[in-house]
């Protein structure tokens, strides 16, 4: 009997492997070996394929639920697959144009910018759009200054660098001049313009300790403005959308418990957010622009039936947040990881166009 070479053997359980996730994905429905001979067009006889079957369900990629059933791809299974695909990233032209035509509306706010894109991931993927905003403590400040509305009463206005806006009304102590007011602006823009949310504070409290007695006034508006910046710079913000996709694609997830456990977390937050956070991590040290987290890979047991594909955006050399999709592990996956490398880029760019507006601008005045 004729002895294969083991890169063969090895290559032949790779092709078979190939097309029993990629029929799965399309169909639900578990693989035999007859339909693999019937319509495979691989050229390996019956007897082979039972052998190799075997020999992928011994490995743990492929599991059957019971003797007489078909065979179905494990997280490993589905893992072997994505990893094949990471190179055939497929996501058709027209739908390139549809999505860019998102963002040619002229849009201002980061804030604004990361829910449009969490919806946007929603529509086009048919699943649950997810992104994580930046940390706004660790952004650095482009701009903060008051706006007075009459009396006591202004408006505090944060930008940051990578264009996070913040907005509060503020009922000070005392009712500031508009000499006062305009001295603080001045002072603030001058003193911490690219010094992060979290260091201005103290930057500015050593800078007005050592102004002469007559600003004590001022100090004391500067003091209460940053302390009101302390308070409007929240944790991380997610904007979800399209979770209703998951419950009417329900079939696709497990029974009505499991969707019921997934949706909680993604309803909560929390979790997610800490899941997404890790993901930030590990975005900072890995070369790779967008990564799939298979069933327990994401760490989190809800999603043993879903799929996690993430594309960590940055700023300039900054990783400030994370975009993506859930869906269900049987999702097409080449296109998804298209989608979600697209729109990151997408992002990227629109920030970078704020940074030219902006020096643009400010090398015109």
């Amino acid at each position: 009997m004729r002895q294969l070479k083991p890169e063969v053997v090895q290559e032949r359980k790779r092709h078979l492997l190939q097309w029993i996730v990629h029929y799965f994905v399309k169909t639900s429905k578990p693989v035999s070996s007859s339909l693999i001979a019937e319509e495979a067009g691989l050229d390996l006889s019956s007897a082979s394929i039972r052998s190799i079957l075997q020999e992928l369900e011994n490995d743990g990629f492929l599991h059957q639920a019971h003797t007489s059933a078909g065979r179905e791809p494990t997280d490993k299974g589905y893992r072997f697959f994505v990893d094949y695909l990471s190179g055939v990233q497929r996501l058709a032209a027209s739908e390139k144009e549809r999505i860019e035509e998102q963002y040619k509306s002229r849009i201002e706010e980061l804030d604004t910018l990361l829910s449009e894109t969490s919806r946007l991931l929603s529509r086009v993927s048919h699943g649950a759009g997810i992104v994580l905003s930046p940390h706004m403590g660790r952004q650095s400040i482009k701009r903060l200054e008051l706006l007075p509305l009459g009396g006591r009463n202004v408006l505090g206005v944060l930008i940051t660098d990578s264009g996070l806006v913040r907005h509060w009304p503020i009922s000070l102590a005392f009712a500031p001049s508009a000499r006062q007011v305009n001295m603080l602006n001045r002072f603030l823009n001058e003193n911490i313009r690219g010094v992060s949310v979290d260091q201005a504070q103290t930057m500015v409290t050593a800078k007005l300790s050592q102004m002469e007695r007559e600003f004590s006034e001022l100090a004391s508006l500067a003091g209460e403005l940053l302390t009101e910046v302390g308070r409007v710079v929240s944790p991380e913000a997610i904007y979800i959308e399209g979770a209703n996709n998951i419950l009417s694609q329900a079939e696709q997830f497990g029974d009505l418990k499991t969707v019921q456990s997934l949706m909680r977390v993604i309803g909560e937050k929390d979790r997610l957010a800490v899941m997404l956070e890790k993901e930030l991590e590990d975005g900072a040290s890995l070369p790779a622009r967008v990564r799939v987290r298979i069933g327990a890979e994401s760490g989190l047991p809800e999603f043993k039936n879903a799929s996690l594909v993430t594309h960590v955006y940055r700023h300039g050399d900054r990783v400030l947040g994370v975009l993506g999709i859930i869906g269900s592990k049987r999702m097409e996956y080449s296109r998804m990881i298209g989608l979600v490398d697209f729109v990151g880029r997408l992002v990227e760019a629109r920030l970078k166009e704020w940074d030219i507006e902006t020096y643009g601008l400010e090398e015109e005045q």
